[in-house]
């Protein structure tokens, strides 16, 4: 396991300055991603928000699948009468041809 915070001697040297100098800069954009992470997990009302917002998601996809199996049971069932209907049809006028 490599320690990738021990201090290091800085050399004289534009090269050397300028390296420390970005490490610097990458270290600080880093803990401001940090930073903007812990206020949004810290944010009760958005995250509140947010969940309500996905809960209203789910609950009105469930009501259009129900909607559609209630308007297919509907369907299926005048589907059925139909040709029940025609079935008793059929039987009354070869049961009247005999």
């Amino acid at each position: 396991m490599t320690n990738d915070h021990v201090s290091r001697p800085v050399e004289a040297g534009d090269d050397s300055i300028a390296a420390v100098e970005a490490g610097l800069d990458t270290t600080r954009h880093e803990m401001a991603d940090t930073l903007d992470e812990l206020a949004a997990r810290l944010d009760v009302k958005t995250r509140g928000q947010e969940k309500a917002h996905e809960l209203k998601q789910r609950t009105q996809v469930a009501a259009r699948s129900r909607d559609v199996q209630i308007r297919s049971g509907i369907v299926a069932a005048i589907v059925l009468s139909l040709i029940l209907m025609l079935a008793r049809r059929k039987r009354r006028r070869l049961s009247d041809a005999e």
